[in-house]
């Protein structure tokens, strides 16, 4: 019983949706309105493309090796010679050379490596397009003049 109402509502809705299809066609078969007799009219507004170039700044870094000079300490070695009075008796004194190793700091020129980054900044300029609106009073729409001669 139950599926018998169900597939009564079914039908019941597909007719009354054919129904309504088939009286909406306006006299030309329900496809399509009708075109206008007149065609195409010119409303007498344009639009002409201009370019105009805008700065764009980027920056390219580089790497450069540069030499620094400096001065290196260095250390040597020097053997340092003096005399030491020595008493072997009381009334007898005597002289002793001594040899003693000193350390003797001295100064070389050097120079030094350093690896340095270089950022250099350029500008290119890049073309942006864009369409501007002008009216024109012509009855026949644009004319083929109308845009301003492109620049080059």
């Amino acid at each position: 019983m139950k599926k018998i109402i169900i597939l009564g509502a079914f039908l019941f809705g597909l007719t009354l949706t054919s129904a309504a299809f088939a009286g909406s066609n306006n006299g030309n078969g329900g496809c399509c309105p009708q075109p206008q007799p007149c065609g195409e009219q010119a409303t007498g507004e344009c639009y002409c493309m201009y370019v105009k170039y805008e700065p764009c700044y980027y920056t390219t870094k580089r790497c450069v090796e540069e030499c620094i000079p400096c001065k290196k300490k260095c250390c040597r070695t020097v053997p340092r010679y003096y005399e030491v009075q020595r008493c072997r008796y009381v009334p007898q004194y005597y002289t002793e050379t001594i040899c003693k190793n000193e350390k003797e700091y001295y100064y070389v020129d050097d120079t030094r490596t350093c690896k340095k980054t270089i950022c250099e900044q350029h500008c290119k300029y890049v073309p942006k397009y864009y369409w501007k609106h002008t009216c024109n009073n012509a009855s026949n729409g644009c004319a083929t003049g109308s845009c301003p001669a492109p620049r080059g």
